[in-house]
């Protein structure tokens, strides 16, 4: 277990690191340089819409068969196991609002998405509100971009006032 998040640290700190050092950027006024940025943006809107709607079926597509989907609270769902916990509803995406989203290229192939989106969560009949920095990954797979990678975090508190 710990090779594995050793690995899956490594992928991130890489993917950081191409996000600060190369690409494309979305300014957060929606100016676009890449037409790339909004097949990405379009696919990531899918991918919301069919989390929100709890819709599995329209999900799946969207989804990398190799995806590892790392949860704010350390939690890992693959393919099969985001599928499973979309479906089961113990889960429920009820909102979920991008704030702000950048996209850059580490290849033709491979997109960084980072930003930060506040949620309305549904988990185990207990509603939250979040609001979470993430690192998104998606790769170009049979002319599509499906969704590879995720990681996100929580803010950090504000400093308090003097």
């Amino acid at each position: 277990m710990i090779a594995i998040m050793n690995h899956f640290l490594s992928i991130c700190v890489r993917c950081m690191a191409a996000v600060l050092c190369c690409g494309v950027f979305v300014s957060a006024h929606g100016e676009q340089e890449d037409p790339r940025i909004a097949a990405v943006l379009a696919a990531d809107d899918a991918r919301i819409t069919a989390m929100t709607a709890a819709d599995p079926v329209a999900l799946a597509p969207l989804l990398s068969p190799d995806l590892h989907y790392s949860h704010s609270n350390g939690a890992v769902d693959t393919k099969t196991s985001l599928l499973a916990l979309i479906d089961g509803k113990a889960t429920r995406y009820l909102s979920y609002r991008p704030v702000e989203r950048g996209v850059r290229f580490a290849s033709p192939e491979i997109a960084l998405e980072h930003g930060r989106a506040d949620l309305v969560l549904e988990k185990d009949g207990k509603q939250m509100e979040a609001t979470f920095l993430f690192l998104a990954v998606w790769r170009l797979e049979e002319g599509s971009w499906r969704f590879l990678q995720w990681q996100s975090a929580r803010p950090p508190a504000p400093a308090p006032t003097p």
